[in-house]
């Protein structure tokens, strides 16, 4: 990966996305936007899989070079511990933001109104787009394209340059910061292992738990 990659992910990236939101304000307009929330994140994902997929076959066309190679069981059972342990420190690096900014808004808020209405199958649907699919394809992008790409500065320079990237893919909000620290927990596992997958998986646990807090707390009595 090189700034052959990294220059060429953006405005794929944003061309997508856009068309993505585009075809999400259609589906908003005949819907509420909770009710638009399965296919919201599946456009979104699908969206950042075709950009990693699309910068891949440029020139490089390894999988291995943006991280798809076996990892070691124990950096999978890395992965769990360190998406909850992220999940723990995602509240607290959220309260501080939102403290020091007074900044209280949250655009993904209509997930946790599409989860409160405590519907199996719309926890089911987010589980599939927004903690898989989603994690797996923001993974190759961001840190199989975006820290590979940076990687040849150190990693002292990869780490937080692709965390900040993938923190700003996501807004100026109370999501910056949470994806921020993220970001620097996958790239240094992805550093650490070689792999991409302990990142995935640690993306996964992060996303999924969020979203069974979000319905435990959210949902009706059941």
């Amino acid at each position: 990966m090189g700034w052959t990659e990294l220059l060429a992910a953006v405005p794929i990236y944003l061309v997508l996305t856009a068309a993505a939101g585009f075809t999400l304000v259609l589906v908003a307009e005949m819907e509420s936007l909770e009710s638009a929330a399965v296919p919201l994140l599946a456009l979104t994902g699908a969206a950042t899989l075709a950009t990693a997929f699309a910068v891949l076959a440029l020139r490089v066309r390894w999988p291995a070079a943006i991280g798809l190679r076996r990892a070691a069981p124990r950096w999978l059972l890395l992965g769990v511990a360190a998406g909850l342990v992220t999940r723990v420190l995602a509240i607290g690096v959220g309260w501080s933001y939102q403290q020091l900014t007074g900044d209280l808004s949250n655009p993904q808020a209509f997930l946790g109104d599409a989860l409160a209405g405590d519907d199996a199958l719309t926890l089911a649907g987010i589980m599939l787009t927004g903690a898989l699919l989603v994690p797996f394809a923001e993974e190759l992008l961001f840190r199989g394209i975006g820290y590979g790409a940076l990687r040849r500065y150190g990693v002292w320079v990869a780490v937080p340059a692709s965390a900040a990237l993938f923190a700003i893919a996501h807004g100026v909000n109370v999501i910056l910061v949470i994806a921020f620290v993220l970001g620097i927990v996958c790239a240094l596992l992805y550093e650490r292992s070689r792999s991409v997958w302990p990142a995935v998986v640690t993306h996964v646990v992060f996303n999924a738990s969020g979203f069974l807090i979000a319905s435990l707390f959210l949902g009706g009595p059941a």
